[in-house]
């Protein structure tokens, strides 16, 4: 573990973990001039993150996928147990929707490429300790803004997803979730006008396509 002062008031304190010490060193070296963030610390496997977080307290971690020891997504969940306010970024050379669903689904808060200009990782940064969710470059398989209708979904309506695709009627839902069919045909209804698609079909097309569904969450 390295610990650096922070020399940026107004700065978002950053830990930066990644295995290869020369990725480190070209992130420090393109963001030691800015204003949005200032690398506090860093860690080199998806273990030692969990101690670097958890002493520093920083507003924001980005991590690498890849890691020895705990991958990027594991690391992920472990970090939010010991510090939830910590946002997580996950800063990866893999654009694929089923790698990002995983990365949302562990909590992360933003998803920027490796390949992206610098300014990502600022607009980035300030995204996520903003309260919002940063989905950088397009993706195999679907565009960024399809992933970002997936979030608005309630965990009830992610359920209720779920239980179509599994091939329950929507009366049998609603047996199983002692809710009134009109009350799963609502959320249904919702579901497809914030996933922007025609019919419940489709809307549990795209989901199942993300690896979105059975994300969990309270209902």
């Amino acid at each position: 573990m390295m610990m650096m002062s922070a020399s940026v008031r107004e700065a978002k304190r950053v830990v930066l973990c990644d295995d290869h010490e020369i990725v480190r060193e070209a992130i420090k070296a393109r963001m030691a001039s800015s204003n949005v963030l200032d690398i506090v610390g860093e860690a080199g496997d998806g273990r030692d993150v969990v101690d670097v977080v958890k002493e520093l307290e920083p507003d924001v971690l980005i991590i690498d996928v890849e890691l020895p020891k705990r991958d990027g997504i594991e690391a992920t969940k472990e970090v939010l147990k010991v510090r939830p306010r910590t946002k997580v970024i996950i800063f990866t050379a893999h654009a694929q929707p089923d790698l990002l669903a995983l990365a949302l689904r562990a909590g992360a808060a933003g998803y920027v490429l490796k390949s992206a200009p610098a300014e990502d990782i600022a607009r980035a940064v300030k995204a996520v300790t903003g309260g919002g969710t940063f989905l950088g470059g397009d993706f195999a398989g679907g565009k960024p803004s399809e992933v970002e209708k997936l979030l608005d979904l309630s965990p009830r309506e992610r359920q209720i997803l779920e239980l179509l695709a599994e091939g329950l009627r929507v009366k049998e839902i609603a047996d199983r979730l002692q809710l009134s069919p009109a009350t799963v045909h609502t959320h249904v209804r919702n579901a497809i006008a914030k996933l922007e698609v025609d019919t419940r079909t489709e809307a549990v097309a795209l989901a199942v396509r993300f690896s979105y569904l059975g994300a969990g969450g309270s209902v």
